[in-house]
């Protein structure tokens, strides 16, 4: 096998595992979601679980893509594609530390004081889940026209948080005994939020692989340029 296809090979390996890391991440962002609408005790040691896997997988192609670089010189896409895949897997990692403290918010609430959820969470949870969704697909597919309709979704994912603090804080004052219980409940919905935020940064990844664009703090800008 040529130098060249070995290194094509590689890459497509890469892309393969960033893909699987990928689907582990919606898997326990999943159960946070779940979690957190449903509180249950039952689900913590499953999440820490997930979590570890995640991290080894974060480690795994974190060295793939240094030795890559190290030993093969690329340049262009394909260099932009390792810069690029060791900052999503290290993006993809803090996506599964949020979901498994969401997961912990959720065992702790069920474990103490069970308070009512604010009617936005829901709806937060779901777009959460489906802009990391489009952000992988993104960077998958070259998509890069998602990241404009990622960071629409910013901005909504934004105003139902202010909605979900809103409820809290009120719900807070109208029962104190409940203020530890909803302070919990109130770091799960940062989380959620969290998520949506790294969701834009990871489809401003696939904007620089596939455009070699930086639309960091200028989301909606510069995706109609030609590559």
């Amino acid at each position: 096998m040529s130098q060249q296809r070995s290194f094509d090979t590689a890459l497509q390996e890469l892309q393969r595992a960033i893909v699987v890391m990928g689907e582990v991440v919606e898997q326990i962002l999943s159960l946070a979601v779940t979690s957190i609408q449903q509180p249950t005790a039952q689900r913590r040691q499953e999440a820490a679980v997930i979590e570890e896997r995640v991290d080894d997988m974060e480690i795994e192609i974190e060295e793939r893509c240094n030795q890559l670089i190290v030993l093969q010189s690329p340049m262009g896409r394909d260099l932009r594609f390792l810069i690029s895949t060791t900052r999503v897997a290290s993006e993809l990692e803090r996506i599964a530390d949020l979901a498994e403290s969401v997961v912990k918010r959720s065992d702790f609430i069920v474990r103490h004081q069970l308070v009512a959820n604010p009617p936005q969470l829901r709806t937060l949870g779901e777009l959460a889940q489906l802009m990391v969704h489009q952000s992988l697909e993104s960077l998958v597919s070259g998509k890069v026209e998602l990241a404009r309709t990622i960071h629409d979704e910013e901005v909504r994912a934004d105003a139902l948080t202010k909605e979900c603090y809103a409820f809290i804080q009120s719900a807070m004052e109208e029962s104190p005994s409940a203020i530890v219980a909803y302070t919990h409940l109130l770091r799960a919905v940062g989380h959620l939020e969290h998520v949506a935020d790294i969701s834009g940064t990871i489809a401003g990844e696939a904007v620089y692989i596939y455009r070699g664009l930086f639309i960091r703090h200028q989301p909606n800008h510069g995706l109609g340029e030609t590559p």
